[in-house]
């Protein structure tokens, strides 16, 4: 997949909260022209966008270009609809473990809403 930062969407601010833990909010593109397949009554955020972001903004955040090796715990838990949310934080807490994976909580929210929660392992290449 290629990048979506800059594109789908963008980063308004970044900011270390704790030794292993960023929160990042994002500007959803509401223009975007994924939209016009993935609804185009009803646009949504499709979950392998989300994903992508929790990924390239953990690369960012650590100078690496990382491999998605597991999504053990994926729950989608409400719909991010841009036009009603273009703002979105992306809150992570990741550990370096052996071999050069790193496991990884995520969080995509807003205010009161929580959207997605992911927790896996990405490998740096």
């Amino acid at each position: 997949m290629n990048a979506l930062k800059n594109d789908f969407y963008t980063i308004k601010e970044s900011s270390v909260i704790g030794a292993n833990q960023t929160l990042t909010v994002v500007h959803l593109n509401v223009d975007h022209d994924i939209y016009k397949g993935h609804f185009p009554e009803m646009p949504v955020v499709p979950g392998v966008c989300q994903l992508q972001m929790i990924k390239e903004l953990l690369e960012g955040h650590l100078g690496k270009k990382l491999l998605t090796v597991t999504g053990d715990n994926i729950k989608f838990t409400g719909m991010i609809v841009p036009p009603q949310n273009a703002i979105i934080n992306i809150e992570m807490t990741h550990t370096l473990k052996d071999a050069g994976i790193i496991s990884v909580d995520a969080r995509l929210f807003f205010e009161g809403t929580t959207f997605t929660k992911f927790k896996g392992t990405f490998k740096a290449q």
